[in-house]
């Protein structure tokens, strides 16, 4: 039996998404999976095929219509491959036309009260959210297939990344550094990021404890972030460029990362990371990490708001409540 989960992106929708594929293989269904090709690399320890998204279809306006046209007739030709049953985890328009461009005799989708642009109306049967957290609505999609709720801790079959640890362990101990408390500066929304002088002055406190610091970034905006922040503070290091099996390489030999609501802090915490989640526009009991090892703090502010920053206080989080949670995710108590 096979089935195909759709979840196009993005890093930290992806990571979420893996424990219901873990559910779907543990029930007996071989699944597939489709996404935009750069986040293929975080799906090949939970799918037995991937169909990869390319991003220029979506992104690339430039493009010749010609070459789109033919890269997307490719992609539905490879998707049209007897699946019994897609699933459709993406919950918005572009998620439902990838779901009835697979064939599949049954798709399952979100209610209407957790999809949007009219997604639901593309699936055969409808699961309704009862749960407060992604993990646990995205899980449930598995429902009518199994026949039963979600059972069992969270599991996100993630690659082993074994190359990608040991070139993490190297560069570390290249800089006299080992297992560093990790600081990631940027997120997707700017409404999301910690303020820069909270930053600083959380890298300043931990080098004076005599922790080591690294500043892990995710594009060249935030690696100039990084840089600032390094600038501030002696000893602090900005992260290498890096791919992201490199990044879970530097994560998982981390003592603890500390993140705003974005793909790294999901990650960490999939791979078992101690981290502590910085959220506001989005509600820390939806998104954020859970178990011994996971904290968060909420900010005040907006709800949902992705670009006006005055709307959402990430200062009133302040250093002290920071180290204080990162204390008790390492500690786990």
């Amino acid at each position: 039996m096979r089935v195909l989960v759709v979840r196009l992106g993005a890093f930290g929708d992806i990571v979420h998404t893996l424990p219901l594929a873990a559910d779907l293989r543990a029930a007996g269904w071989e699944v597939e999976w489709v996404c935009e090709d750069r986040w293929a690399c975080l799906v090949e320890g939970a799918a037995s095929r991937i169909h990869r998204l390319p991003r220029r279809l979506l992104r690339d306006r430039t493009l010749p219509w010609c070459e789109r046209l033919s890269q997307l007739t490719g992609f539905v030709r490879d998707l049209r491959c007897g699946h019994e049953v897609v699933i459709d985890a993406q919950g918005l328009a572009k998620g439902a036309l990838v779901a009835i461009a697979a064939g599949a005799q049954r798709v399952i989708g979100h209610g209407q009260g957790r999809s949007r642009e009219g997604a639901w109306l593309a699936a055969h049967t409808t699961v309704n959210p009862v749960h407060v957290h992604v993990i646990d609505q995205q899980r449930r999609l598995a429902m009518p297939l199994t026949g039963r709720e979600p059972q069992g801790p969270w599991r996100f079959p993630l690659p082993a990344w074994r190359e990608e640890r040991t070139w993490a362990a190297a560069w570390l101990a290249e800089h006299g550094v080992e297992h560093p408390w990790v600081l990631n500066v940027g997120a997707g929304w700017p409404t999301k990021v910690w303020p820069a002088e909270r930053q600083a002055a959380c890298v300043a406190r931990l080098r004076e404890r005599g922790e080591a610091v690294v500043l892990a970034w995710g594009n060249p905006g935030e690696r100039a972030a990084a840089a600032a922040v390094a600038a501030q503070v002696s000893g602090a290091r900005v992260a290498p460029d890096t791919s992201i099996p490199q990044l879970a390489g530097l994560l998982a030999n981390a003592r603890v990362v500390i993140s705003g609501d974005t793909g790294p802090l999901h990650l960490a915490h999939a791979l078992g990371t101690p981290c502590v989640g910085l959220f506001g526009p989005v509600p820390a009991e939806r998104n954020g990490p859970r178990g011994p090892h996971g904290r968060t703090l909420q900010a005040p502010g907006a709800a949902w708001e992705r670009h006006d920053v005055s709307r959402v206080d990430m200062g009133a989080i302040n250093v002290d409540q920071v180290l204080a949670a990162a204390a008790a995710a390492i500690s786990g108590a």
